[in-house]
C-alpha cells in the first residue's frame, strides 16, 4: 500500500519556496567555501599587544631593528618592526593590517617587507670557527671524560662523546687517575644540536640539559632535518635531559645547527644566537660527518615583497597586500 506525499496548503506554499531558496543557496555557499579553502588555503597571524604572553599570538618573537623585544608595540620614529611568520607551503599572496592605540600619532608612511628564511639564517654573522672548542679530554677503562675546572665530567656513553670528538682526541689513563680529581656527578650528553630518538619519538638536543620533541613528522622535515640523521638512543642517555615545549614549525633551530648556503658554498654553525661561518678544516669535516647541513639560500633570504600601507576606514588600521 502507497502513500501519498502530501500536498502543501496554499497558504504555505510562497513560504516553501522562499525556504527552499535559502537551503540550495547555504549549500551552493557552503560547498563554494569548501572548496576555495581546500585549493586556497589560508593561514592567519596575529599578535595581541595587549595580551602578549597569549598562546593565541602567531606571530612570533616581536622585537626592533636593535634586537630588542617589543611585545608592548612601542616603536619609536624610523625604528623598524620585525616578526616572524612560520608556515608550511608556498603563498602567492599576503594581507597585512594593523590597528594603532586611539592615541597613537598617525604615521606619514609605512612600508611592509617580507622574507623568507629559517630564522636561524637571519641571525646575525659571528666570528669564523675553525677549530674544536678546547677541552682536556680522558678516558679511564671504558668511560670518557671531560676535566672542566679541576672537575672530572663523565660522558654519559660513548656515542655522546662521539657525537662531540673523535676517539683519538682522548687521553688514556689508568684508575688513578681518577683518585687524584673530583668526579662530578653530572653526566655529558650529546652534542647540543644533534637529533635522538627514544621509544616512538624523536627529540632534538636544544641544551646541554635539554631536549624538546618534535610536533609532526612534517615539522622535523620542514625544518630542513632527514631522518637519516637521527641516532637511536638509550633510557641512560635520555634520562640526563628534562623534556621541553614541542617544537613547532616556527622554532628556531637551536645552538649546534648546521646550515649551508648553497648560493656561495658557506657551512654555518649556530651558536649563543649567532651564525658563525665554519670555515674547512677538521672541525668543519668532523661537524658534517655528524650531521647533514640544512639547506639555505642567500640569494632567495634576500628576495623581497613590499607594500605601503594604506589606511582604513577607520584613521587608526592600515593595510596593504603584495
Amino acid at each position: 500500500m502507497f502513500q501519498l506525499p502530501l500536498a502543501i496548503p496554499p497558504h504555505l506554499k510562497r513560504s516553501y519556496r522562499i525556504a527552499r531558496v535559502f537551503l540550495y543557496v547555504f549549500f551552493i555557499a557552503g560547498t563554494s567555501l569548501f572548496l576555495v579553502q581546500t585549493f586556497f588555503p589560508t593561514l592567519t597571524f596575529s599578535f595581541n599587544f595587549r595580551t602578549p604572553s597569549s598562546s593565541k599570538n602567531s606571530l612570533l618573537d616581536p622585537h626592533s631593528d636593535k634586537d630588542i623585544p617589543a611585545t608592548n608595540g612601542k616603536i619609536t620614529q624610523n625604528e623598524m618592526f620585525i616578526t616572524t611568520a612560520s608556515a608550511i607551503g608556498e603563498f602567492s599572496l599576503a594581507d597585512i593590517s594593523f590597528s594603532l592605540e586611539k592615541k597613537s600619532a598617525l604615521p606619514n608612511t609605512l612600508e611592509v617587507t617580507l622574507k623568507r628564511s629559517y630564522r636561524s639564517f637571519f641571525l646575525p654573522t659571528g666570528v669564523p670557527l675553525t677549530n674544536f672548542p678546547e677541552e682536556s679530554l680522558y678516558r679511564v677503562d671504558d668511560t670518557y671524560y671531560a676535566l672542566r675546572d679541576g672537575t672530572l665530567y663523565p660522558f654519559v656513553s660513548d656515542n655522546a662523546y662521539l657525537s662531540r670528538y673523535p676517539d683519538t682526541f682522548a687521553i688514556d689513563e689508568s684508575r688513578d687517575f681518577l683518585a687524584n680529581h673530583l668526579v662530578s656527578e653530572e653526566w655529558i650528553g650529546y652534542r647540543v644540536g644533534s637529533l635522538v630518538s627514544f621509544a616512538d619519538g624523536v627529540f632534538l638536543i636544544v641544551s646541554e640539559t635539554e631536549m624538546r620533541p618534535f610536533g609532526s613528522p612534517e615539522i622535523l622535515l620542514a625544518l630542513g632535518y632527514r631522518f637519516e640523521d637521527v641516532r637511536p638512543a638509550s633510557e641512560e642517555e635520555i634520562g640526563i635531559y628534562k623534556r621541553g615545549r614541542i617544537i613547532l614549525i616556527g622554532t628556531q633551530h637551536p645552538d649546534g645547527t648546521l646550515l649551508l648556503d648553497t648560493d656561495t658554498n658557506t657551512y654555518y654553525l649556530i651558536e649563543d644566537n649567532l651564525k658563525h661561518p665554519l670555515e674547512s678544516g677538521d672541525y668543519r669535516n668532523f661537524i658534517r660527518s655528524k650531521q647533514t647541513p640544512i639547506v639555505v639560500s642567500s640569494k632567495a633570504s634576500e628576495e623581497e615583497a613590499k607594500c605601503t600601507f594604506e589606511p582604513g576606514l577607520f584613521g587608526q588600521s592600515f593595510s596593504c597586500q603584495t
